[in-house]
């Protein structure tokens, strides 16, 4: 193998950095001066030529001379005196049959370059003057032409030149197609055929091969013998199969006769190439090779497909088992010439013996050289031209051969001038051929045989394969090039700044890309892990420190710890507070995939999920690390602690190496949030599904049992800070409670959950208020602990309801006019809402309707006072209004589910008045020009109040309670929802359909109804306002950051789709249960494929109300 050191690798001139350039064979146009070259005479050079010769004079003079007589100049090799004398009588009976067969010999022949072949396209072969070749049917070798016109003039059939296949049966086509056929012994009858009559055998072989194209016409000997014209002859086939439009052939047909024909082709050709060596005939006879190399070149040159594919797949195959024969050659060589050596150095060598030995050497090279000139025509002829073909098909299959020769005979292909091919289609547009040559590479790289040859490559070529793992728009593509990336950055070619790049990909939006990159990334840490150690000290020193048994230093970062105190350090650290240090150095902006990880929530459907948590889901689910105790023991570990140590000693210096600071517990937190929650594999098997979701049961209940004890210590440490807290909320959700009656430790509990209850009340975090109302839900649904929560609950929300009295006093009879101060505005939203949050977990009406001496007027009241602020708000109290709105939906549905427990009308007849007054406000809310979203969210508490009231009066038969929303406000709902699917649409580049979803009418009722709701509005605080101020910021904050801007749009359009999706789905509610018009119906179904297919899902239900109605017209 040659160096590779002082190969140069070029620029690939068909390809740019992103797409391969390929240049379409187009049958309506020249090619160029390349192409033209590419032909059977241009492929040749002047010892080939003379090969060729001395091959055509082999073959002419071993051929049957009975059945093929030697041709005479100007008489045609199947014609006779007799047909002669035939055609002249016949040409002398009618002038008007001369003319109707000049007319014939006309449209026979050839027409001009423009509309051949590639083949015909380079300079004209010499040809007989008797005329352009015959295409005949196999089974009628005997037949003749007719009407043969004189000496000077072409021979042509009366049928058109080319005639069809009619019913003839190729042996070579049925033994391949046929899946029980012994390929092996079918490759040798024909070898032995071939070596009785060459031209028979050629004659069959050329016809499978165009049947294994999907054609039906054939050739016969008089082509065969005639090598000359097989441009002319092809051009011929190729304008009559052309003609039929045939796009299914054998090998991409779906038909099951041809299911692993192409498998069972590759394998003829293997068997063909293996026992034409066995026999000899492959190294001794020239003409074979050059006979089947000429017919597959020229057909791979094709304008038609189904020609090119299979004359490439043919070509590869001869390919491919010529390089195994070579290599068997190189070993056989290897093997003779150590012999030879051996005796050759005996003290007396035994002449006969060493005459041998040399002789088989010799042959050796011979059959070496041979082999060697086969493989590099084909290779020239065949792939050279076709890896860069317009098929992707045909470019894969190129590469992925490439790579086995590659291995297969390196001391030929493992060059830079080969290796330069692969690193070419690395920008191919195709992902299948992206793919295919990531896999040669990968095997490569894998292989210590090549790792010396490949670092020239890899300086060249490490650019783009960082870009493909990154940026790379198919998935796979992008799993396969961080295997090949490994594979590099395990031999020392990947650069540190690469590394981290491909380390980044733990944060990536798909999972599969997170899953794939864990190995890669675990490399990476366990190498820091060992650096840490060696500097540190001795193995042995921190081997007697940590009490553990380590055979060196990659195994410190093993997971596995004996019992330890709360102060002992476990060696599984070292690797967490690796993953920790990688994980915070990546900038979340540089990553591949640019998701604005803080606010993945969005990603999430609400959950809170950190960058570090979803990528520790990845690492734990893969790989072996430190289980979820051991992160909590690491995060309540103090390393000033009992620390006696001098500076120098090896205690010291490994508590200062594992030492976290603030920052990093807070990461840590996040990491054992993403190690207990990792989410089970989509999984189809009900069986492994119920095994997992066991497996799951017993992990937390695991979870729980090592938790419960150290959640005291967990609330106490992180408490103080809202981001630490949260986490903690986070962690008592995974437990389950029922241990805690195993463990008979309720008064443990109710400690937790007052701790639970003070971060709550201490922090305005919108985080912590959802994980809390989560909490809360998760204690419910334990009867154990219900009685300790449902009375802590009731003091939150006296709490709640004095500190909103207390923030609004003074205020009451002013709400709707009086000027907030941005300190009180803060406090009215925080705890409005909180007192939303605790409203839709529990029962708060009581808490709303209470009057006292401290409390003259209900909570109620000056909520639905507050909400008379709507004639023109500020955005900064759109968040307090929205809450407001929130609040009051929650109030009637908890009072109206206490009608229905209490199967009572009075129940309901008690706060009647005060629904009406609500609902009065949600309507005034609606056709107002107030902020979209609390028109939004007034939309949504409305449908669900109608929800509410329907269930009342279907149980208790009420009777006078509308449940049916006035058609205004229909109307006003349905403006702002197209408002909304407007704003979806264009943020999303979504072309909406013009087909009118409402009628004129329609429109402008809607359009009249906002506009007279209130007179004195400028209307600035429309959609399109909106969308254009939002389409400002971006541009702004594209300029000062562009992946800023990109991240924040891809966050924007979700939070988008959501709103969408969510007044949609109340909307489709209101239709279904009959409080809005059933011909809404249509109008949400429009562009419902268009939006996405969380939209369709959402309006799928309203398919079978659009299909009653349309019945009932009917």
């Amino acid at each position: 193998m040659s160096s590779q050191d002082s190969t140069d690798f070029p620029p690939a001139p068909p390809m740019t950095a992103t797409r391969l350039v390929v240049k379409p064979i187009d049958s309506d146009e020249e090619m160029d001066e390349e192409e033209e070259l590419m032909t059977v005479a241009g492929i040749i050079d002047k010892a080939s030529q003379k090969r060729h010769r001395n091959a055509t004079a082999a073959f002419t003079s071993t051929s049957d001379s009975r059945r093929y007589p030697k041709r005479k100049r100007g008489v045609s090799s199947r014609s006779d005196l007799y047909e002669e004398r035939e055609a002249a009588e016949e040409e002398q009976t009618s002038d008007a049959d001369d003319e109707d067969m000049e007319d014939v010999v006309e449209e026979a022949a050839p027409s001009d370059t423009s509309s051949t072949s590639p083949a015909t396209s380079a300079r004209r072969l010499p040809r007989p003057s008797n005329g352009a070749p015959t295409i005949r049917n196999s089974s009628d070798k005997a037949a003749t032409t007719k009407n043969q016109v004189s000496s000077g003039r072409k021979r042509v059939n009366v049928s058109g030149v080319v005639q069809e296949n009619c019913g003839d049966i190729n042996a070579l086509f049925e033994a391949v197609k046929d899946a029980g056929t012994a390929l092996e012994e079918t490759a040798a009858d024909w070898i032995q055929n071939y070596e009785k009559n060459k031209v028979q055998a050629m004659m069959e072989m050329v016809n499978f091969i165009l049947q294994c194209c999907g054609c039906d016409s054939s050739v016969t000997a008089y082509d065969i013998e005639d090598q000359d014209s097989v441009a002319q002859t092809l051009a011929q086939i190729q304008d009559v199969f052309g003609k039929k439009k045939i796009s299914d052939y054998p090998l991409v047909s779906k038909r099951p006769e041809f299911k692993k024909f192409r498998s069972h082709l590759v394998d003829f050709f293997g068997a063909f190439i293996d026992k034409g060596a066995e026999r000899e005939t492959l190294y001794e006879d020239d003409s074979l090779m050059e006979s089947i190399q000429i017919w597959i070149t020229a057909m791979s040159s094709s304008t038609l497909r189904p020609f090119r594919y299979t004359a490439t797949t043919v070509g590869l195959s001869i390919l491919t088992a010529l390089c195994n024969a070579a290599a068997d050659i190189a070993k056989a060589t290897g093997r003779s010439t150590k012999l030879l050596e051996k005796e050759k150095s005996k003290p007396r060598p035994a002449v006969s013996k060493v005459q041998k030995l040399q002789a088989t050497v010799d042959g050796y090279a011979q059959k070496t050289e041979t082999l060697e000139n086969l493989i590099s025509d084909l290779f020239d002829t065949i792939f050279v031209h076709r890896y860069r073909d317009i098929d992707a098909k045909i470019r894969t299959d190129c590469i992925r051969e490439l790579g086995k020769w590659m291995q297969t005979l390196p001391d030929v292909f493992f060059e830079g001038a080969y290796l330069r091919y692969m690193g070419w289609i690395l920008s191919d547009a195709n992902g299948s051929t992206r793919h295919e040559v990531v896999k040669g590479l990968t095997k490569l790289y894998k292989d210590n045989y090549f790792i010396g040859g490949l670092r020239q490559f890899t300086e060249r070529f490490t650019s783009r394969l960082v870009e493909m793992a990154t940026h790379d728009v198919d998935h796979s593509v992008r799993i396969a090039v961080i295997d090949l990336l490994d594979a590099i950055r395990a031999v020392g070619f990947l650069e540190q700044e690469d590394i981290d790049t491909v380390c980044g990909l733990v944060f990536d939006t798909n999972p599969r890309v997170r899953k794939a990159v864990v190995g890669f990334f675990m490399a990476n840490i366990k190498e820091i892990v060992v650096g840490k150690l060696t500097n540190i000290g001795d193995v042995e020193d921190i081997r007697e420190y940590l009490s553990g048994e380590v055979e060196d230093e990659s195994d410190v970062t093993s997971a596995e710890d004996g019992g330890r105190d709360e102060n002992m350090v476990s060696r599984s650290w070292f690797t967490l507070k690796s993953i920790i240090e990688v994980l915070e150095s990546y900038n979340p902006q540089s990553l591949g995939n640019p998701i604005h990880m803080s606010k993945l929530e969005v990603l999430i459907g609400g959950r809170t999920e950190s960058r570090f948590s979803i990528a520790a889901q990845a690492l734990w689910n893969v790989a072996q690390l430190p289980s979820w105790i051991e992160i909590v023991n690491y995060a309540l570990f103090d390393p000033s602690v009992s620390v006696n140590d001098n500076q120098d000693s090896i205690g010291y210096k490994i508590k200062k190496e594992i030492a976290l600071t603030a920052q990093q517990e807070q990461v840590l937190l996040e990491i054992g949030i993403g190690a207990a929650d990792r989410p089970s594999e989509n999984l189809t098997d009900k069986r492994v599904k119920r095994a997992r979701g066991n497996e799951r049961e017993e992990r937390i209940k695991e979870i729980s049992e090592g938790l419960i004890p150290l959640l005291p210590r967990l609330f106490k440490k992180f408490s103080s800070d809202p981001e630490t807290a949260c986490n903690v909320l986070r962690y008592h959700n995974f437990i389950n409670l029922d241990v805690y009656q195993q463990l008979r430790q309720t008064v443990a509990y109710q400690d937790v959950f007052d701790a639970i209850c003070k971060i709550f009340t201490s922090f305005d975090n919108a985080s912590i208020v959802r994980e809390f109302s989560q909490a809360v839900l998760h204690a419910q649904s334990c009867t154990y602990v219900s009685e300790i929560v449902e009375s802590r609950i009731r003091d939150l929300q006296d709490d709640l309801s004095t500190t909103f009295r207390a923030t609004v006093k003074g205020l009451e009879n002013g709400l709707a006019t009086t000027v907030f101060t941005k300190d009180v505005l803060a406090d009215i939203t925080t705890v409005l809402t909180k007192l939303m949050h605790v409203s839709s977990i529990t029962d708060t009406s009581e808490a709303l309707d209470y009057t006292g001496r401290d409390a003259e007027i209900p909570n109620l009241r000056i909520i639905m006072a507050l909400l008379e602020r709507i004639a023109s708000p500020d955005d900064d109290e759109v968040d307090a209004l929205c809450a407001g709105v929130s609040t009051l939906r929650f109030y009637v549905m908890w009072r109206v589910k206490r009608a229905i427990d209490l199967r009572s009308t009075a129940a309901f007849n008690d706060f009647r008045k005060t629904l009406d007054e609500i609902m009065e406000r949600f309507e005034r809310i609606i056709l107002s020009h107030a902020h979209l979203n609390l028109r939004h969210t007034a939309i949504c508490a409305t449908i669900d109040l109608m929800v509410s009231l329907n269930v009342l009066v279907k149980r208790e038969n009420l009777m006078g309670i509308d449940v049916i929303i006035a058609p205004k406000l229909q109307m006003a709902i349905m403006h702002i929802f197209s408002r909304e699917q407007k704003a979806y649409a264009k943020a999303a580049k979504i072309k909406l359909s013009s087909g009118r979803a409402m009628s004129a009418e329609a429109v402008d009722e809607a359009a009249a109804v906002e506009e007279n709701a209130d007179e004195e509005s400028d209307q600035s605080s429309d959609l399109e306002a909106l969308s254009k101020e939002d389409e400002d910021e971006e541009d702004s904050a594209a300029e000062e950051d562009d992946n800023e801007a990109v991240t924040e749009e891809a966050v924007q359009n979700i939070e988008t789709e959501i709103r969408l999706c969510e007044v949609t789905g109340k909307i489709v509610i209101g239709v279904l249960i009959g409080s809005m018009d059933q011909k809404w119906a249509k109008r949400l179904l429009q562009n419902s494929k268009t939006l996405g297919a969380g939209y369709d899902r959402v309006v799928n239900e309203l398919r079978t109300v659009v299909v009653a109605t349309e019945n009932q017209k009917k």
